[in-house]
């Protein structure tokens, strides 16, 4: 019984896990839950760690690239978007339609992207946030 009261906790927390957005220059953790990955987790965290997307470009064409990737694709809904800086989106799955939220920002000082992707519903994603990031990555390595 502690198990599954465990295991249920669990996937709440992925549900109630940190709010979005951008603090102090860096985007939010990751809840507990391997459903997570981002940019900005801790470097021996195998768990959520993926690498910043490094682009060739300026920061504005990779903040516009990203954007109308965004706004051109299927199953997407724009929550909040900075001019030139931040993105929050969230995907849906396209045969359950489960909703994933993601995060990328532009810092000024790097040219590089953070990026934060998240299942939020369930307790494991099967990989579909890595899969997810690889793409924004080969997105912005086209010149």
């Amino acid at each position: 019984m502690e198990a599954a009261l465990g295991v249920f906790f669990i996937c709440c927390m992925s549900v109630l896990s940190p709010l979005s957005g951008v603090s102090d220059g860096e985007l939010r953790g990751c809840p507990p839950s391997p459903n997570c990955v981002s940019s900005q987790s801790m470097q021996y965290n195998i768990v959520h760690k993926v690498d910043p997307i490094v682009y060739t470009t300026t920061r504005q064409v990779a903040f516009e690239r990203m954007a109308k990737y965004f706004h051109e694709s299927e199953n997407i809904w724009i929550i909040e978007e900075k001019e030139g800086e931040y993105i929050r989106v969230i995907f849906f799955t396209k045969v359950f339609r489960f909703p994933d939220r993601v995060e990328i920002y532009f810092p000024e000082d790097k040219q590089e992207a953070q990026v934060r992707s998240q299942s939020i519903l369930g307790l494991w994603d099967i990989f579909a946030n890595r899969r997810r990031v690889n793409q924004f990555r080969e997105l912005l390595a086209k010149e």
